[in-house]
């Protein structure tokens, strides 16, 4: 595992991160915007609180990309796209159901749901098509 940690192309899972975050921000400002906000009532949020939401959601989101890049080093494939079938069948699961889980429980409306789950799949699917590429600067194993 240390050698997968030490292996791991960090420059390019903090890239990666960047346009998760680069997604997250057209997704919920300018798609999605105000039907979210008004559903999870942050219509008047102080702008000064909101940076720091943003700045642990842009920490959320590099864990994330860095267990993307984890996970790719484990599944250890020869081809590209064998690694990113094997590692986005798992990803996509763990989102639907830990995304899923989390806003049953909060009882949010369908379309909050799809906006939400749909963000991360379409994150989690550049995180994996970049980094099985580019994720490692050499073998770990």
């Amino acid at each position: 595992m240390r050698n997968a940690i030490l292996y791991l192309n960090w420059p390019m899972v903090l890239a990666v991160t960047a346009g998760y975050f680069a997604l997250g921000l057209l997704w919920y400002n300018v798609l999605f915007g105000k039907y979210w906000s008004r559903v999870n009532h942050l219509e008047a949020a102080n702008p000064q609180n909101r940076i720091w939401v943003l700045g642990r959601f842009f920490v959320l989101l590099f864990v994330i990309c860095t267990v993307v890049g984890l996970m790719l080093n484990a599944i250890r494939c020869k081809e590209m796209s064998d690694c990113f079938i094997r590692s986005y069948i798992l990803i996509a699961g763990l989102v639907c159901g830990l995304v899923g889980a989390t806003l049953n429980a909060q009882r949010k409306p369908f379309a909050i749901w799809f906006i939400d789950i749909t963000y991360h799949l379409l994150g989690t699917l550049l995180a994996t098509l970049v980094l099985s590429r580019w994720g490692m600067t050499g073998s770990a194993y």
